[in-house]
């Protein structure tokens, strides 16, 4: 488990995009449907 930990925190700090796009990505859309819904009246 430390040696997983490790490697995380070593693969975010060399491609930190990699890691977290994916989760920019999700919270783009959602917010983007929420706002889409609430605008829509």
């Amino acid at each position: 488990m430390r040696d997983l930990l490790q490697g995380f925190i070593k693969g975010a700090r060399e491609t930190p995009l990699g890691y977290f796009a994916p989760v920019i990505a999700i919270w783009r859309l959602l917010r983007n449907t929420t706002e889409s819904l609430i605008t829509q009246r």
